[in-house]
């Protein structure tokens, strides 16, 4: 007998997509400025352009991590559908794996991105 099997392919690029950096808060608010604090959050990166830091702490207003609302992150360009300022992106976004197992549930919940081809088989 012989048939069709049907194949997913991951993708090979975040170019489109987003789905990562939606419904999850935003990340980016680990790099607010902290009052009373001498010291920046120590996930901030070095060199952090002032004007992200503005727009963060402006954006946030004190609120810490689990508390902003959780839409898309604030550097989520819906548009283009990718980071505003990924060269900045916080570790967590820089360790989200591109094809991996979360990235591959979004992406096929959502309809987001996914190539299907399909093989023959024989069973």
């Amino acid at each position: 007998m012989s048939g069709a099997a049907l194949t997913v392919l991951g993708p090979d690029s975040c170019e489109g997509c987003g789905q990562c950096c939606q419904g999850i808060g935003s990340p980016v608010l680990l790099y607010a400025s902290r009052p009373g604090l001498g010291e920046p959050h120590p996930s901030r990166p070095p060199g952090l352009p002032r004007e992200l830091i503005t727009e963060i702490d402006e954006h946030f207003s004190g609120l810490t991590r689990g508390q902003e609302p959780q839409e898309a992150c604030l550097w989520y360009d819906m548009d283009h559908r990718a980071c505003r300022h990924y060269e900045w992106r916080p570790q967590i976004c820089r360790d989200y794996e591109l094809g991996g197992r979360s990235c591959l549930l979004l992406r096929r919940e959502r309809g987001i991105g996914l190539d299907a081809e399909t093989h023959g088989a024989t069973s």
